[in-house]
């Protein structure tokens, strides 16, 4: 087992037994605030109390006999752990396309950024997750935000239901899941900046968001070619790119790559947010995935690495899709009992932050 995914295994791993978070949580889900009225209560503190609060509160959890909260808040390492995140490129035209415009850099919130890229948005995994640890997909790996989480933010994150160390997790997970050879370089390059056959480069925006956005796309030779050399390794393409058959079907296999890329992106996607959350905010054109990541999650003890090895094993995601399917009509109760254990840390989270308010005066 490699040394990473060691780690993250003996953290992670637990029995497929029903969790034993329910018989911790003695008020039930309805009786408690929301996270919302946590936060309007906990805004109410001055500075020095808040961060007494978020202090209290975090060295409860840490001693909590909570097996599912361990685990996760296990999982936190500092931030000199984790390398930086890769730096923003593009696709330079000396390198693939000479004869092409020289590019430069379209600024978020300018005029030619804000008309080139509308619908374009970058997809956030749980964005009400404050996240100081994410995870880079040119790299696969977790990487170091500039920052640490402010006490504010860590103290959402709890009243979210998310457990202490919860951001590592989401990009440690996607570490483990996403190992699939083949895709490696095609995250980088869809992760490359955005440009137009003019030679802006859009700031902020990946060819992966446009892609994704479903909008008509300009194709610049640069990227084009980039994608003949890059994935389909051939030096057949040079610049300026007929306008003929050819070109079509060179458009048609980065179209190809895209799909393939989008599919075993957004189902590691969808297994690293059931990891954490019993209902998480997805693009609702895969939120079917839901209740087969639940499954998987349960079947396999919540073991990223025998999860990564059965994602090795059946590569082909429909295929996998589909035995899923046919297991959960046998049997949904791990569906039922991974969802329920989540919800249970997220009530119980919730009630610690309650108490904790509560010790504070508001």
């Amino acid at each position: 087992m490699r040394p990473r995914l060691a780690r993250l295994a003996a953290c992670v791993a637990l029995t497929a037994a029903a969790s034993p978070v329910a018989a911790q949580t003695p008020v039930a889900d309805g009786a408690l605030p929301t996270a919302e009225a946590l936060l309007a209560r906990y805004e109410k503190l001055a500075p020095p109390a808040r961060s007494e609060v978020a202090r209290n509160l975090e060295r409860r959890l840490s001693r909590e006999n909570h097996d599912l909260l361990q685990s996760i808040q296990g999982l936190q390492k500092g931030r000199a752990a984790y390398p930086q995140r890769s730096p923003v490129r593009w696709h330079e035209p000396r390198d693939f396309a000479p004869v092409a415009s020289p590019r430069g850099l379209h600024a978020s919130g300018s005029a030619a950024h804000r008309r080139m890229t509308a619908g374009m948005q970058p997809f956030v995994l749980l964005p009400d997750l404050a996240a100081a640890v994410t995870y880079d997909w040119q790299q696969g790996a977790a990487v170091r935000g500039d920052k640490d989480l402010t006490d504010d933010q860590r103290i959402a994150n709890y009243a979210r239901g998310y457990a202490p160390g919860a951001d590592h997790a989401l990009a440690q997970v996607l570490a483990a899941v996403d190992q699939e050879p083949g895709q490696r370089q095609a995250a980088r390059y869809f992760e490359q900046l955005y440009a137009d056959r003019d030679g802006g480069v859009y700031a902020g925006i990946s060819l992966y968001d446009a892609w994704r956005s479903g909008k008509k796309l300009e194709m610049p030779d640069t990227d084009t070619i980039a994608y003949a050399r890059l994935l389909l390794h051939t030096e057949a393409y040079l610049a300026p790119i007929p306008g003929d058959r050819r070109r079509e079907r060179l458009y048609a296999k980065i179209a190809a790559g895209y799909a393939a890329h989008h599919e075993q992106r957004t189902l590691r996607q969808a297994l690293a947010a059931t990891f954490l959350a019993a209902e998480p905010s997805l693009d609702p054109s895969w939120q079917a995935l839901v209740d087969r990541c639940h499954w998987l999650w349960q079947t396999h003890g919540r073991d990223p690495q025998a999860l990564a090895l059965r994602l090795q094993r059946t590569a082909d995601r429909s295929a996998l899709l589909a035995e899923v399917d046919a297991a959960m009509t046998r049997d949904f109760e791990p569906v039922r009992q991974h969802r329920a254990a989540l919800t249970g840390l997220a009530a119980f989270l919730r009630q610690c932050l309650d108490q904790e308010l509560r010790t504070a005066g508001v």
